[in-house]
């Protein structure tokens, strides 16, 4: 009980950061070893995410997860859709609705057991989707229960996190600095950067080494005359 209330009061905090949130007070309450949170929206059979972050993942399995494609091939998401309800994988004894994709998925990345869970919006076909690797067994109906306490927190904070993001972004674009010549992968980095976010979190979200984020911000701080994030971020916003 400590541990859920920990997680559902954290949020409220001063200077809440989302990615610390999941890897500290959510990770408590619900041990897992990687979790991918996406927004998207279903079209003719196609779904498509708008929006994604990731924590405790590997940069190879975040670089192939499609951004579009057809909700056929993730029977698991499939049944989400038709059921609205939580759900886990356990590889050893997989449901009859996980698509052999996602199992060779599974075993091909070590995700090992895996559930999830979101928030449908039925009007929009639209929705957020929270998908957690690694989850402790055994696995048990305590998992599916927690994940329905879960969800609306979860979406809410998501949610804001995508409106600070876009935010940030549009400060980004109608700065008076040079952004426009950075690169389309340096501008993601510092719409991330100015929306909160760590290197290791924007790594993990854009699916690239943390080496690569140090690295492209330092040629994005000699680029803009700054000195660090504090500095870059004071002349954007």
């Amino acid at each position: 009980m400590q541990a859920w209330l920990s997680a559902v009061t954290d949020p409220q905090a001063t200077g809440f950061d989302l990615p610390g949130w999941l890897e500290g007070p959510l990770q408590a309450f619900f041990p897992y070893k990687g979790v991918v949170l996406g927004h998207g929206e279903l079209v003719a059979g196609q779904l498509k995410v708008t929006h994604m972050l990731a924590s405790g993942h590997e940069a190879d399995y975040l670089q192939q997860i499609a951004k579009t494609f057809e909700l056929s091939q993730r029977g698991s998401l499939q049944w989400w859709f038709a059921n609205r309800q939580p759900f886990f994988i356990d590889p050893k004894n997989p449901p009859p609705y996980a698509s052999a994709f996602e199992i060779e998925e599974i075993e091909t990345f070590a995700l090992r057991n895996v559930a999830g869970h979101g928030v449908l919006n039925v009007k929009a076909n639209a929705g957020t989707y929270f998908g957690f690797a690694g989850v402790k067994t055994p696995l048990s109906p305590w998992h599916l229960e927690a994940l329905r306490l879960l969800a609306p927190v979860l979406n809410d904070l998501f949610l804001s996190h995508i409106a600070q993001t876009e935010k940030s972004a549009m400060s980004i674009e109608g700065s008076s600095v040079a952004i426009g010549e950075l690169t389309p992968r340096e501008k993601d980095i510092v719409r991330h950067l100015v929306g909160g976010m760590s290197n290791k979190a924007i790594a993990q979200t854009l699916g690239i080494s943390e080496k690569t984020v140090r690295n492209q911000l330092a040629g994005i701080y000699a680029h803009l005359a700054v000195r660090g994030r504090s500095e870059l971020i004071v002349l954007l916003k």
